[in-house]
């Protein structure tokens, strides 16, 4: 893949070409086109009143779709962990992603309260801090009694989904950072581990891809946009780009 412009293009035509896929394909190349979205800041905020709402990504966000007071919703779950368990005792590649999207729901959650605290002071982070209301609250929604081990787990579950075929997993997959770290990216690119996992990643997305699965289609486009790049630095454009959207969803969430 690495400086191959090519056989980006030779891929595209043999793996896109089918009517089925090919709006797609054309969809992806004109977001790719576009700049990444950053993360909103409390200026942007101010600015337009809510981050604008990215398109619905995979099924890792969908539980927050509803949104009941979250002392509702924490006895409505019920156990997380016994829920994570059903679904993995049924065996199934399905399934198995059903409970990725379960801990990567809490792993997100978490994710999003580090965001932030880290935020810089200002009348737009406070007014955005008390919509979001109590951390803890909002922790035990998503977490519940999940354990660290349970969470760290869905990395193996996304990629055994991916593996098996399951729509949007290989996306999902590579979205969370090599082995789960997405910090990697940065601080160790040239980390043989890293570009193991790099490797690894363009090598799902070209699998799901054959698939016609709309959200690797999405990333092959920007993968190839960015051929003269490392592997390393073109993957990183997925998972910055996942993680920013992800932000912005679930601020204009809060403050709406």
């Amino acid at each position: 893949m690495r400086g191959a412009s090519g056989r980006c293009s030779s891929t595209v035509r043999r793996w896109v070409a089918p009517a089925a896929v090919a709006g797609a394909a054309i969809t992806a190349v004109v977001m790719s086109l576009a700049p990444i979205a950053r993360a909103p800041t409390s200026a942007s905020i101010a600015q337009s009143g809510a981050p604008p709402q990215s398109a619905p990504r995979a099924q890792a966000s969908a539980p927050m779709a509803a949104r009941p007071a979250p002392t509702q919703a924490a006895a409505a779950a019920g156990s997380l962990h016994q829920r994570v368990e059903r679904l993995l005792s049924r065996g199934t590649a399905g399934d198995r992603y059903q409970a990725f999207s379960v801990l990567a729901r809490c792993a997100h959650a978490l994710d999003f309260d580090r965001y932030l605290k880290a935020l810089p002071a200002g009348a737009d982070t406070i007014r955005l801090r008390e919509r979001y209301g109590d951390s803890a609250t909002r922790l035990a929604v998503a977490c519940g009694d999940l354990s660290a081990r349970q969470v760290e787990s869905r990395i193996e579950l996304a990629a055994s989904a991916a593996d098996e075929g399951v729509p949007g997993a290989a996306s999902a997959w590579i979205e969370e950072g090599p082995y789960g770290d997405r910090t990697a990216l940065t601080q160790r690119p040239d980390d043989p581990l890293v570009v193991e996992w790099a490797e690894q990643a363009i090598a799902r997305v070209q699998a799901a891809t054959r698939r016609s699965d709309t959200e690797a289609i999405s990333q092959f486009g920007l993968l190839c946009l960015n051929w003269e790049m490392d592997d390393v630095a073109r993957v990183r454009l997925l998972v910055d780009d996942a993680l920013e959207r992800r932000r912005e969803d679930l601020v204009h969430r809060v403050l709406n």
